[in-house]
């Protein structure tokens, strides 16, 4: 292949100054002439400027795949090691970080450009030109309007920035690591460098295109890579495709005549799929907004369709447009229009659910969660079951358990205690690496009882066939001094024991009959019953010295059963006390693992999460192989709901419990850290992660965990709960007392020769009324609501504005027939009475709905035995305050048609504010005994 005059060769200057900043320019000329090279590969897959984003990132990672290795290395200036430290710091410069822009924070400037053109602000604006434009022009009424729709704006764009960039800060502390390799010095040649390079740990962002990054299991792909080495490495593409079954990704170059999707091809590993199984290396090719996750992302955005937000606010300006066509009365048209939208539009609540939800972020990052996805903190309240793996499979969360897995016994198939066995386990733990789990941690850590190191024989690694959740064991080829290639296998105890056809007793080979199989059985159900994991090692001596994937089933059959080991975990201490506290919040704990069932039972029986000595299938305890029977039947989610363990259970049973729960109306929770949970995580409509955990499954999760325990998750509930009730709160206050409004308004027009409210005093009203629930979030929750898990309910939304908004109307009423009957106020012919009865219920009106909030907000009696927060106290105070000085106070009179409002109804307006509190204390009282429910 013709390699252009462009192309960078592998012997490299030394890393001065002058020869860094050449290399910048270099990196940055092949960033922006990419596909442009005389490379014949690349100029075969140029697209036309007419194809999307999407199909040119395509088109560059299948000229990738069909190059040679050595063609891609001198296309991006990079070897089978990486590319220096310097030079990776140097190519960041130009590339930036890796990070997809649908991941970073909406800038200040942007944020606020958006909250302009809000519809709420649209209708004041236009309201202020009618103002302006209608003869006599009203420019005190323009300049009002227009500091209004600051001030919306302003409170908008506050709550807005600050909730956003509090969760972007708290979401950046999940930091993704990965291990790259570089080159010790870059000016050594191609030979030397073969012992010449080391591994170092950097954040996922820091990646850059040419660096070698080393795949391991449970990891997600930080970029587009091109895969340069493998062993048995399959990774899942389901978040792109929706295939389950994981794929076979080979370091070997593509046939694309073949290949449809750029998805086929076996040596592209792209951003956002995850490692399942095996171990490999990939040559990043692309970072940042170049890779096809970013390209995906631009494509969806570009095709969204409107909301039914959106065609809601076309609905009301088209009621606008006709009413003003037809009566040819615009400002009045106008007004009608804007009460609608004002009525029924609550346009403050994604700014306070907002702010509620990031205050409950930053107070679970306090406790020991990030939350990832602000949505999954109402989840976390309503949650009624959580699923866990209790802590003792093999990728464990350590949340049942203390995590602090220690060898307890290692013996032969005699039952004797025999060292060959941890030292065969120790070679393959070792063989492991960084894709180990926390028995083989503990393997590599144990102590014989003098303090010594475990011995280990020098072998030479041959192989690695990683654990799955499949196979449920690990394995590995090795060469021993003599030459001799022996595999060994350590695992789950019936899987590997299935594979067995022979033991070792006495240094010699005896066949593996049935009585053995039952005694060992037998051996293994008592340590399991006593709270002791087991694990098997086996061996067999190969006659090849290769090992492909194809061979991998046989490859393991045949086996010599050489012992066990067996593993101690003691519960957490505080796992007891959190399981008690979860079941008092109405939240059932069941416990879903891939152990046996007598380890299950064993921990499960320590905290009390089960009563019986001895459950049975159909009572309290199910394994995965007796589910399995059940599925497709109705039994199957009467078992998942009757059942509190389950025992030897799959990936894909786990997640078809979540389902199955869900199904029966439950919100369910899945805590998992390992590749094993990670469907399951992602069904529930909340997952729960630990920051010690699989990339993958965090990923996957909504909420990571910084600290093991279920103490936290206790907490976090509890967090989700108060979030969800003083969510509950403000949609459940704005929304009846602006359709009490409208009632209002609806029956007014049906009497008054005269509007009540004019429309800037109804928008000063609302925007009043809105600055003053923001403190809602900083609200108290009673006990009482914390008890029970709380969902949405649209009817229970709906019952309570059709009781409570009418209710409210009660008091407007009495207000016009104090203005009707006692002040006079009858026909239009005076204009100074019109104003003095708007200004009398702009008053009633404003104070009543504030003051109603300490009421509504809970189901006790309030100020005697519930008391709102200070926050909204002073809140509330303040708006009351405000609203009640601006008739009173000259200058603002003439801004928003006020007069000075009648001593008398001073008197009246205090007897209403009474009367409208034990009013609405009474129907709250009803409201309880008829529904059974609140806030």
């Amino acid at each position: 292949m013709a390699k252009g005059a462009n192309l960078i060769r592998e012997q490299r200057l030394a890393e001065t100054t002058v020869h860094r900043v050449i290399k910048m320019w270099q990196v940055w000329l092949r960033r922006f002439v990419w596909g442009r090279s005389s490379s014949e590969s690349l100029e075969a897959w140029q697209v036309s400027p007419e194809t999307t984003h999407t199909d040119r990132e395509e088109g560059v990672l299948r000229a990738f795949a069909s190059m040679p290795i050595n063609s891609v290395f001198d296309h991006l200036a990079s070897g089978e090691h990486g590319i220096s430290d310097m030079e990776a710091t140097a190519r960041r410069r130009i590339h930036g970080q890796n990070v997809v822009s649908s991941r970073k924070p909406v800038s200040w400037f942007m944020l606020l450009l958006s909250v302009i053109p809000n519809p709420f602000n649209l209708l004041l604006v236009f309201l202020a030109i009618i103002n302006a434009a209608v003869p006599p022009a009203n420019w005190k009424g323009f300049t009002v309007l227009m500091i209004m729709v600051v001030i919306s704006c302003g409170v908008r764009f506050w709550q807005e920035y600050r909730s956003g960039m509090a969760v972007f800060r708290l979401q950046s502390s999940i930091a993704t690591k990965f291990r790259v390799r570089r080159p010790l010095c870059a000016s050594t040649s191609k030979d030397e460098q073969q012992h010449s390079w080391t591994e170092m740990i950097i954040t996922e962002s820091d990646i850059v295109p040419g660096d070698v990054v080393v795949l391991t299991p449970g990891a997600v792909i930080p970029a587009d890579c091109l895969i340069m080495e493998s062993s048995f490495l399959r990774v899942s593409q389901s978040a792109w495709t929706g295939e389950s079954e994981p794929v076979l990704k080979v370091a070997d170059c593509n046939d694309l005549k073949e290949v449809l999707s750029v998805f086929d091809l076996g040596n592209l590993a792209l951003m956002g799929t995850s490692i399942v199984s095996g171990h490999g290396t990939g040559l990043v090719l692309r970072t940042g907004d170049d890779v096809m996750m970013a390209a995906m992302v631009k494509e969806v955005e570009r095709k969204r369709q409107p909301n039914s937000f959106q065609k809601g606010i076309r609905g009301i300006v088209q009621v606008l447009c006709i009413s003003g066509k037809t009566t040819g009365d615009w400002a009045n048209a106008a007004l009608f229009s804007i009460s609608v939208a004002v009525g029924l539009v609550p346009e403050m609540l994604p700014a306070i659910v907002n702010a509620n939800l990031a205050r409950a972020a930053h107070r679970l990052s306090k406790r020991g969660a990030i939350v990832k996805r602000l949505d999954s903190v109402q989840n976390l309240g309503a949650m009624t079951v959580l699923c866990s793996d209790k802590g003792l499979t093999v990728e464990q969360t350590g949340t049942l358990t203390k995590d602090e897995l220690s060898v307890h016994r290692y013996t032969n198939a005699a039952g004797e205690d025999a060292l060959d066995v941890i030292e065969l386990a120790k070679v393959d733990s070792r063989i492991q690496g960084n894709s180990g789990n926390n028995m083989d941690r503990a393997i590599l850590s144990h102590r014989l009882p003098d303090g010594c190191e475990v011995p280990v024989a020098h072998y030479e690694q041959v192989q690695v066939m990683p654990f799955d959740f499949e196979r449920r064991r690990s394995g590995c080829v090795v060469r021993g001094i003599t030459g001799a290639n022996i595999l060994i296998v350590k695992g789950a105890f019936d899987e590997v024991l299935a594979q067995c056809s022979s033991m070792q007793s006495q240094m010699k080979c005896e066949p593996l009959d049935g009585e053995m199989r039952r005694h060992l059985r037998q051996q293994a159900t008592n340590m399991n019953e006593h709270g002791y994991r087991v694990m098997l090692v086996a061996t067999k001596t190969l006659g090849k010295p290769y090992l492909g994937d194809h061979v991998l089933e046989s490859l393991e059959r045949d086996l010599t059963l050489v012992g066990m080991i067996s593993f101690i975990d003691p519960p957490k201490d505080d796992a007891k006390n959190a399981v008690a506290s979860l079941t008092e919040l109405g939240v059932r704990v069941k416990v879903l693992t891939g152990d046996t069932l007598p380890v299950a039972l064993n921990i499960c029986r320590s905290l009390e999460l089960v009563q019986r000595e001895q459950p049975t299938d159909d009572s309290e305890a199910m394994t995965g192989p007796d589910l399995a029977s059940l599925e497709g039947s109705d039994e199957f989610d009467l078992a998942v709901e009757r059942c509190t363990i389950f025992a030897k259970v799959t990936p894909k049973q786990k997640s078809m419990i979540v389902t199955s729960l869900q199904k029966a109306g439950h919100c369910v929770g899945m805590l998992g850290d390992g590749i094993n949970d990670c469907t399951a995580l992602r069904d529930a409509d909340v997952g729960i992660s630990v920051d010690s955990g699989a990339g993958v499954a965090k990923d996957c999760a909504d909420l990571i965990l910084t600290e093991k325990g279920l103490s936290t998750i206790v907490e976090s509930i509890t967090l989700g709960r108060i979030t969800h009730g003083n969510t509950m709160k403000y949609i459940k206050m704005v929304a009846s007392s602006n359709f009490g409004n409208v009632f209002s308004i609806v029956a007014a027009s049906a009497w008054l020769p005269f509007t009540p409210m004019t429309s800037i005093q109804l928008l000063a009203q609302n925007l009043l009324y809105d600055i003053s629930q923001i403190a809602i979030p900083w609200d108290r929750v009673d006990d009482e609501y914390l008890r029970e898990a709380r969902r949405w309910d649209a009817l229970d939304i709906l019952k309570f504005v059709v009781v409570l908004g009418p209710t409210s109307s009660v008091i407007d009423i009495c207000t016009f027939l104090l203005g009707w009957f006692y002040y006079g106020v009858k026909s239009t012919s005076d204009q100074q009475d019109v104003e003095l009865f708007q200004t009398h219920w702009f008053l009633q009106g404003l104070l009543t709905q504030t003051l109603i909030v300490h009421l509504l907000r809970t189901a006790k009696i309030p100020f005697a035995q519930s008391r709102a927060a200070p926050a909204l106290a002073f809140s509330t105070a303040s708006i009351m305050t405000i609203g009640f000085i601006l008739p009173w106070v000259p200058p603002f009179r003439p801004a928003f048609s006020f007069v000075q409002p009648a001593t008398s109804f001073v008197g009246f307006l205090v007897a209403e504010l009474l009367a409208y509190a034990v009013e609405v204390q009474l129907v709250k009282m009803l409201y309880i005994r008829v529904f059974g429910t609140w806030i």
